[in-house]
């Protein structure tokens, strides 16, 4: 279906003032400016917006699934993109590699504890092995977009907290292919060891040999590329390079942001990364960043807490007990203070686009009905709404770390 230019361009306007109005909000009553871009997105959207228009006889003014939505939704997506890129700009490589034992470590515990704790509820409630396996499956991989925009906004991303979390989630968006794709051989009947060993293999082999010819390629690059006599020739360069490492990384199954986070830790050892963070930074929030997460806001809708069930609002329990409890306790033994553990924990909290894959491998193999998929919207609902309060709240008095 054609996309009419002007009705994205309405889109377009609607979302930034969705954002900013739900980010002075957010700001008079003392909260991170994403809490407000998420509010401000689910008020546009059909669970406000949507459901006055419906109760009018009107058709809905803002729909994530019309052709100008969609438009708006990849433009959403290159924001979230351009998030992880800055965020692996702004990092100390070497700091950041000195935390790699302690986010294994939290990584681990959490996608080990979500998962155990999923799959018992469900099995509890009357579900058989394999869709409790599923639903287990939905509550391992940590969406760390919200937590790292949320620790920008309270400057504490540059912490030796905010590069544990950073690192968990690198390792738990791993952790969580291996998982899937365990779970898939299964449902549909394709399981070999061999081919979670290729898997395996080939996520090792991207990150091998990205990170090593990156480290040794992008300086040398970049000093070549700011001397060509061509407008933003760096900042075009590196876009597009940002971009090329997120298609790799999603071809080998791993989350396009975290191959874009890649990339700014390759980036940030350049001489032109100081210059790209201020530029990205201009692009990304005042355009990008937060169409992502008003976005997101639109996406949800609150009426499908109203069906989820007795299942759905213990898993949702589940959902913030789980990585709290389970990263918290592994960063307990990497020796972090408790208080920090819990910060970490909060951190770790939200889920969101591979939840919903993982839900959606389940129905299309048939082992779960389409009432998991319900139950993980709500679940990503409500750790994406509650991740940026209770986040502020955990760092609240927290001196600053500043690596």
């Amino acid at each position: 279906m054609p996309v009419e230019f002007s009705l994205v361009l309405l889109y377009l306007a609607t979302f930034l003032i969705a954002a900013k109005v739900g980010g002075i909000f957010a700001a008079k009553i003392k909260q991170p400016a994403v809490f407000g871009e998420l509010l401000g997105g689910i008020i546009i959207g059909p669970s406000v917006a949507g459901w006055i228009a419906g109760q009018l006889g009107w058709a809905a003014p803002i729909s994530s699934g019309s052709p100008a939505g969609e438009v708006v939704s990849i433009f959403g997506d290159i924001g979230i993109v351009l998030l992880l890129f800055l965020a692996g700009l702004s990092i100390d490589v070497e700091e950041f590699k000195a935390e790699g034992r302690a986010s294994t470590i939290v990584a681990a515990t959490g996608v080990t504890m979500a998962f155990i704790l999923g799959f018992v509820v469900a099995t509890l409630y009357g579900w058989t092995g394999m869709q409790a396996a599923f639903v287990g499956a939905v509550l391992t991989a940590t969406s760390v977009g919200i937590t790292v925009r949320t620790l920008i906004d309270i400057n504490r991303l540059h912490t030796k907290i905010g590069m544990t979390i950073l690192g968990a989630a690198v390792i738990d968006d791993v952790f969580g292919i291996v998982i899937l794709s365990i779970l898939s051989g299964l449902a549909f009947g394709t399981i070999s060891a061999l081919g979670v060993a290729e898997t395996v293999a080939l996520i090792v082999l991207f990150f091998t040999v990205i990170i090593y010819i990156g480290f040794k390629a992008a300086p040398k690059l970049f000093t070549w590329v700011s001397r060509l006599p061509a407008e933003e020739i760096t900042l075009a360069v590196a876009l597009a390079l940002v971009f090329l490492i997120g298609a790799l990384a999603e071809q080998v199954r791993i989350a396009t942001i975290t191959g874009a986070f890649i990339a700014g830790l390759i980036l940030s050892k350049t001489p032109v990364a100081g210059t790209l963070r201020d530029k990205i930074s201009i692009i990304g929030y005042g355009l990008f960043i937060p169409l992502f997460f008003v976005e997101m806001g639109v996406r949800t809708d609150v009426s499908a807490l109203a069906g989820a069930g007795v299942l759905a609002l213990a898993l949702v329990g589940v959902s913030i007990f789980d990585k709290v409890a389970g990263c918290g306790i592994g960063a307990l033994l990497s020796g972090f203070s408790f208080r920090d553990s819990l910060r970490i924990g909060v951190g770790m909290m939200p889920r969101a686009e591979v939840a919903l894959v993982v839900a959606a491998i389940g129905i299309k193999a048939g082992i779960v009905t389409p009432a998991l998929f319900s139950i993980t919207v709500a679940i990503v609902l409500f750790t994406s709404l509650i991740t940026p309060i209770m986040v502020k709240i955990a760092f609240k008095g927290a001196l600053e770390e500043r690596k």
